[in-house]
């Protein structure tokens, strides 16, 4: 086989899976804005393609739908960092490259350990690193990040989005109190779309510690 007929067929491998991700990613926006128009049987489509290739999509869609802190000049990289899971990391680094968030090139980063984090913007967690989530969660707390994971009861672990596969759909659930801990805002159509917001404190606060021989507040008369 000469080398420009195998050049022509990887030309056209590339656009055929570059349109495929074009589709998908117009599916991820139309189910976000069924779910907020029309409610949830207008979910159909979303189960023609593999679940790692809808979660791929959906994770950029969530970074669009959060009101980001402005402290990192825009020539840095916006990375979404993936522990676990190298299909859907696959997936993303196939979606992102020429895209944006707040002018902001977008990046995948695969970490080996927590402790490669950085600075990253986004962080998921694959459904094979479930076992150490309240570990991992802990040491990334206070940081401006997106935390998303894909474990059954993450959200009480301090996840801010978490994957969940209902009727053979991706679906996603959201601590709107997690993400307000790490200073984000998430949009309204965002929250509209999940199948469950969960309002209540994620992480219990530190208790308030009273010392005895503590002198008494000044009573104002």
């Amino acid at each position: 086989m000469n080398s420009r007929l195998v050049q022509q067929r990887a030309m056209s491998s590339a656009a055929g899976r570059r349109r495929t991700h074009s589709l998908i990613f117009a599916v991820c926006n139309a189910v976000i804005a069924a779910f907020v128009c029309a409610g949830e049987h207008a979910v159909a489509q979303e189960v023609l393609y593999q679940d790692n290739e809808v979660k791929a999509a959906f994770i950029y869609h969530f970074a669009t739908f959060v009101q980001w802190p402005e402290m990192t000049p825009p020539a840095e990289a916006f990375t979404v960092a993936v522990l676990g899971d190298k299909a859907v990391a696959e997936e993303l680094e196939a979606f992102l490259p020429g895209r944006e968030i707040q002018g902001r090139p977008m990046e995948v980063r695969r970490l080996r350990s927590i402790d490669e984090i950085d600075d990253a913007a986004v962080l998921f967690i694959g459904a094979d690193r479930s076992f150490r989530l309240p570990d991992l969660i802990r040491q990334v707390e206070g940081r401006p990040m997106l935390v998303v994971t894909d474990a059954p009861g993450a959200l009480k672990d301090g996840s801010m989005i978490n994957f969940q596969v209902v009727d053979d759909r991706v679906r996603f659930e959201i601590s709107l109190t997690a993400a307000e801990r790490a200073g984000l805002e998430l949009s309204s159509r965002l929250l509209s779309a999940a199948m469950f917001v969960d309002t209540t404190s994620a992480i219990s606060p530190p208790p308030r510690v009273i010392f005895a021989n503590s002198a008494p507040d000044p009573i104002q008369h």
